[in-house]
């Protein structure tokens, strides 16, 4: 019984049906639970802890070292030594100052990485809404055809009831009724299945929004140096050489200040003598290590660099694609309207000359297979000049 109460939330959490969100709020929806994210945003506490460290006083903890040594005397006659000291590291010249530039990349790496992982969930957002959108529109379009071939049907069976057509006008309207039938079925586990991918990133049933609005480019260059992957490799670049100055910096272990106190005494009954302790330690430079450290992070700069290269290679063909493709869209949208149009008109035309008796039942079935091909090719297209917007901000590195 304990085990059903507890499982009863998550049985509900399944069963419950999710709160409706269009693009721009299934992908609000989606950032809050995008699990990448969030452990990005968690590691802002990491990076706070080490500019602290950066800031403080010493680069480590001191260290207390009390001792006694004795000789192994049965009688404690013998020599006897009591000492505390303390042992403090000590920052190496310029360490605090490198490693403080250091953190600083490493914030600004953080923010660009997190700004590539949205731009990243945008478009996993955006490829699940407009999948969606565009099974919405073949249902709709599968839809509009039933309908019209069952209306068809009940038409021909009337007439062939009553003996004013054929029999095999009538096969032809069931025919193409239940074929409509299936097709419609088909789309609607198609839109299911969309829904249910878009669910997945964001928690949220799609409903149908507005289309975005196209983002415009500025200044040239500016377009380049907004995307996140530009400003990711940019700040992988400025983290590498602020690596790079760390290790040139931090070539040995750091040095320690000590300081103590010594009580001893050769013999058992003698005074006690106190002695001051106070020295430095300093560690020597180990070039292998250094030179290695140095050299990853040159390796690291080095890819960085041709990253942003490659980025600024591909950005400019990408944009001018799919605007071209965006421009295409609208042309094919318009044409597609247009032919809807005339292949409307056509049919009314057809349909009438059917009732006078001049043309045969299967010119008109012709015509209206024709008329639903071309609905949803004109659905279809209103969906694609859509998503064209969508990939141009997408591309851009705007988010919905």
């Amino acid at each position: 019984m304990r085990r059903l109460l507890l499982a009863l939330p998550l049985i509900y959490s399944v069963h419950s049906p999710a709160a409706s969100a269009d693009l721009r709020a299934g992908f609000a929806a989606a950032i809050e639970l995008n699990a990448e994210i969030r452990a990005l945003t968690a590691q802002r506490d990491v990076i706070s802890a080490r500019r602290r460290g950066s800031e403080t006083l010493l680069p480590g903890a001191p260290t207390l070292a009390p001792s006694w040594r004795t000789q192994i005397n049965p009688q404690r006659s013998g020599y006897q030594e009591f000492e505390v000291g303390l042992e403090a590291p000590i920052w190496l010249p310029g360490e605090s100052r490198a490693l403080r530039g250091s953190v600083t990349a490493q914030e600004q790496q953080l923010d660009a990485r997190l700004r590539q992982a949205r731009i990243t969930l945008a478009g996993e957002v955006r490829d699940a809404y407009w999948a969606w959108a565009l099974a919405l529109a073949e249902r709709d379009a599968a839809r509009a055809r039933l309908s019209a071939a069952r209306t068809l049907e009940r038409d021909m069976a009337r007439q062939a009831g009553a003996g004013n057509a054929p029999r095999t006008d009538l096969l032809v309207a069931q025919a193409e009724a239940r074929d409509a039938e299936g097709a419609v079925r088909i789309a609607e586990g198609q839109v299911r299945d969309a829904a249910l991918t878009f669910r997945a990133l964001s928690g949220r049933d799609p409903t149908p929004g507005a289309a975005e609005p196209i983002a415009r480019t500025g200044i040239p260059g500016a377009a380049l140096r907004d995307l996140p992957q530009a400003a990711l490799a940019t700040t992988s670049l400025q983290l590498a050489r602020a690596e790079e100055r760390l290790a040139q910096v931090r070539d040995r272990a750091s040095p320690t200040v000590f300081a103590g106190w010594r009580r001893e005494r050769d013999a058992f009954g003698e005074p006690w003598r106190d002695r001051p302790v106070i020295g430095i330690r300093i560690p020597f430079a180990y070039a292998p290590q250094v030179e290695e450290r140095v050299a990853m992070a040159r390796a690291e700069a080095t890819a960085a660099e041709a990253q942003l290269a490659t980025i600024a290679r591909s950005f400019e063909s990408a944009e001018r694609r799919a605007r071209a493709q965006r421009e295409d869209a609208e042309a094919l949208t318009t044409l597609t309207e247009q032919r809807h149009r005339a292949l409307a008109e056509q049919a009314g035309l057809i349909e009438a000359a059917f009732r006078a008796g001049n043309v045969p039942f299967i010119e008109v079935a012709r015509v209206r297979a024709q008329l639903a091909q071309s609905d949803a090719a004109r659905r279809r297209s209103r969906v694609e000049r859509d998503r064209a917007a969508s990939t141009i901000n997408q591309i851009l590195g705007v988010e919905p």
